[in-house]
Parts: C-alpha cells; sequence; structure tokens
C-alpha cells in the first residue's frame, strides 16, 4: 500500500509539456500529439499576438514556439511583451531571416533558441525534447 502511494504521488507530480504553437510550428500539432503522445503534451494553436499573450497571462503554457511572420508581429516586440509578463518561458523564435541583431536581441531576451524557416518536424522535436528536458530539471528542483 506505501508503495502504490508513492507511485501516485509521484504521478501526480509529473506534468505535460503546454505548448503554445503560431504559424509553421502550428501545422505540426497533430503530429506532435502522436509521436510525444497526449499523456506528455498538451497543444495549443494560435494565430494572433493577443493570443499568445492572453494564454501567457493566464498562465497557460510552459513553452511558446512563435512565427512572428504568421501572427503578424514584430518577434522582438512580442518577446519583450512575454517578458514582461513571465521571466521564465521557454520561447522559440522562428525566423525567415536570420540576421545579427536580431540573434542577438532574442538571446538578450532569453529567447530558449531561434529557428530558421522553413520548419522541418525533426527541428521542432528537437526543439520540443530540450524543452521537455528543461522542465523536468525543474521540477525536479521546485521551480516549474
Amino acid at each position: 500500500m506505501v508503495a502504490g502511494a508513492a507511485v501516485n504521488q509521484e504521478r501526480d507530480h509529473r506534468r505535460h509539456l503546454r505548448l503554445v504553437l503560431s504559424g509553421e510550428a502550428s501545422e505540426y500539432v497533430e503530429a506532435l500529439d502522436r509521436i510525444v503522445g497526449p499523456g506528455l503534451i498538451e497543444t495549443y494553436r494560435v494565430r494572433r499576438p493577443a493570443e499568445v499573450l492572453e494564454l501567457v497571462r493566464v498562465g497557460v503554457p510552459d513553452a511558446v514556439v512563435i512565427d512572428p511572420e504568421a501572427v503578424h508581429v514584430d518577434a522582438l516586440k512580442l518577446l519583450r511583451s512575454i517578458r514582461q509578463v513571465n521571466q521564465g518561458l521557454l520561447v522559440v523564435l522562428l525566423t525567415g531571416k536570420l540576421d545579427r541583431r536580431l540573434l542577438e536581441e532574442a538571446l538578450r531576451l532569453a529567447a530558449f533558441s531561434v529557428l530558421a524557416k522553413p520548419l522541418q518536424l525533426e527541428q521542432l522535436l528537437v526543439q520540443v525534447h530540450r524543452m521537455m528536458i528543461r522542465m523536468n530539471i525543474a521540477l525536479r528542483q521546485g521551480g516549474f
């Protein structure tokens, strides 16, 4: 009975990754759900910057993958807005043009990563895996 209680308690402490996706990344929602599994990931599609910010404000996502061109917003402006609400949120930026200013500013604003478009499923899966590792470490340290 004690062992069973310990297993249930451990299960209660595990969480799935709540991931917000926009643009090209949102095309892979079904694939992510199938490959990663519904018990490990919960995905949300967004089409507008206001949707991203609202979900961040109410504390829904653990991570976001933003395609600024798809939501018609400046990537750095949206990242700054997210950082005003949540300093620790894992943010992946997609961009059609990698330039030094964008990369430097994204790093300064603590972007989790910046990926060049077109986005491939394998690239997204690598990022999801890295985010899950980061979340697992934070959970073990009492940070998530």
